[in-house]
C-alpha cells in the first residue's frame, strides 16, 4: 500500500526540525540513516520557499519519500523504522 500527501515546505520544516531536536536531544533514537536523512532534509526544506509544495508519500516496504512538486526534486528518503 501506498500512501500520498502534501504539504508546504514550512509546514514540513517546522515538523521535522521538532524531530530533528528530538533526536538531537536523543528523546528518541533512530538508526543513524535516519537520523541522516532526517538532517538532510531539515537543511534543504529551510531553503524552500514556505508556501512550495512537497508531495510525501509513504510505503510500507520502504520509506517516506518526499518530493518538490515543482521541480520533481527529491529531497528525502527516509528509511522506514523496523520493529525488532
Amino acid at each position: 500500500m501506498r500512501i500520498e500527501m502534501a504539504a508546504s515546505a514550512g509546514e514540513l520544516y517546522e515538523t521535522m526540525k521538532v524531530r530533528l531536536g528530538m533526536q538531537v536531544e536523543g528523546a528518541t533514537n533512530p538508526r543513524s540513516a535516519v537520523k541522516t536523512a532526517t538532517r538532510e532534509l531539515v537543511e534543504k526544506l529551510s531553503k524552500i520557499d514556505s508556501n512550495e509544495e512537497i508531495e510525501v508519500s509513504f510505503s510500507e516496504a520502504s520509506a517516506a519519500k518526499y518530493v518538490r512538486v515543482l521541480t520533481g526534486e527529491v529531497l528525502a528518503e527516509i528509511p522506514r523504522e523496523r520493529n525488532s
